[in-house]
């Protein structure tokens, strides 16, 4: 008798630790973090016992149906997650915003510094500003990661394995790559499969982002080169550009031109000017950046922009360039081709690209389909904000 009860007593025990110790299985009694057969008949023993209440049974009846949950993430890692997620690092920016879509906001624990720059973020994520910081990816603040308790980190797949080895070994860290827009919907699927959220994005993918891409490929599929523009792209600062390993040649191959680095073994680099006039590009567009102030949801005023475009037009190198030479040299807000707004910064780069082809395109209106019907934010785009310069272009 008195060994049944130092049993039963230790069975308790077992589950009271499991329910709150970090890295732990609920209802897993032999430590390979997976809920068996024999393994729930023992809970539904205690439940009868009365040593455990009904909703922990649910909880791990849950656990024993759903999970383990396998993926391989984009860094080629292949990761085992063991029981519901319940608290976020969303390292990678975009994983935030995806996990938002979801209905998961509130188990995001920690975002990174830089989305608490973002003007689109501010706008649409408000809450997610407040949230901690602790370092980035790639020079994470390991103990603040800890303090924070969390079940997931995510981050871009280049840091993940070097992440994973900052950190203890339960710590499940989750690598994604949402720069390309050809991988941008698997990415998603993947978050979405993690939360057991199957399904749950089909309404913004189809209705959204595939709609609108897809209308921008197809339109130019089998567009012949010569009608194919090239197209200069510079990043942040004078000539540094994208080559063709970058998400931006993709995009501007999808909107109907050429980036006349394609051929170039790099992602993104600083050029010689020299090379840019050799290439001579009948179309500049130059990123501001999406935290302001030359662009912007919360920009009204066009001077910054302007400036920008001035900066590129006084050149005195690209003074014989075509794109100077014709005034097709373009101001673009930085965030707009990635992330859920992915298909706004395609129709503008389109737009710009293939103007004759995308008469019937309007960016503005896409921006409030994305904002009003998937967000809940009330925006006139048509009244405010700085997305492209010369306004005039779309």
């Amino acid at each position: 008798m008195r060994n049944n009860l130092l049993s039963s007593l230790a069975l308790l025990l077992l589950f009271a630790l499991s329910t709150h110790a970090l890295g732990t299985v609920p209802g897993d009694l032999d430590g390979d973090n997976i809920v068996s057969q024999d393994e729930l008949q023992k809970a539904e023993e205690l439940l009868k016992d009365g040593k455990i209440m009904s909703g922990q049974l649910e909880e791990i009846k849950h656990i024993k149906e759903n999970y383990p949950r396998t993926l391989v993430d984009s860094a080629n890692r292949t990761i085992t997650i063991y029981k519901p997620i319940e608290r976020i690092i969303a390292f990678g920016g975009y994983d935030a915003e995806i996990i938002s879509l979801l209905g998961d906001k509130d188990k995001i624990v920690g975002v990174a510094n830089w989305f608490k720059n973002s003007d689109f973020h501010r706008l649409c994520f408000s809450s997610l500003i407040e949230m901690p910081s602790p370092g980035t990816a790639s020079s994470p603040d390991c103990e603040a990661i800890l303090k924070l308790n969390p079940d997931v980190i995510i981050c871009w797949e280049s840091n993940a394995e070097k992440l994973a080895e900052q950190l203890p070994d339960n710590t499940t860290v989750v690598g994604l790559n949402f720069f390309h827009p050809e991988t941008f919907i698997d990415e998603s699927e993947k978050i979405a499969y993690i939360l057991e959220k199957e399904g749950a994005l089909d309404d913004y993918i189809d209705g959204f982002y595939s709609k609108y891409m897809n209308f921008i490929a197809d339109r130019t599929k089998g567009l012949p080169e010569e009608k194919r523009p090239n197209v200069y792209w510079e990043r942040q600062e004078p000539y540094q550009t994208f080559g063709k390993k970058e998400y931006i040649t993709t995009l501007i191959e999808m909107c109907g031109g050429k980036n006349i680095f394609a051929d170039d073994d790099f992602e993104i680099t600083i050029v010689d000017a020299e090379s840019v006039v050799q290439n001579n590009p009948v179309i500049i567009i130059r990123y501001a950046a999406s935290k302001g102030p030359e662009t912007g949801y919360s920009v009204d005023d066009i001077a910054g922009a302007k400036a920008l475009r001035d900066e590129i037009m006084l050149r005195q190198e690209l003074s014989q360039v075509d794109a100077v030479k014709n005034d097709s040299v373009y101001i673009l807000n930085m965030g707009l081709p990635l992330g859920i707004q992915g298909p706004i910064g395609a129709a503008y780069a389109a737009k710009i690209i293939q103007p004759d082809l995308f008469k019937d395109l309007d960016p503005q209106a896409i921006t409030e389909v994305l904002l009003g019907q998937y967000l809940g934010v009330e925006y006139d785009a048509k009244k405010h904000g700085v997305f492209v310069y010369p306004p005039e272009a779309v």
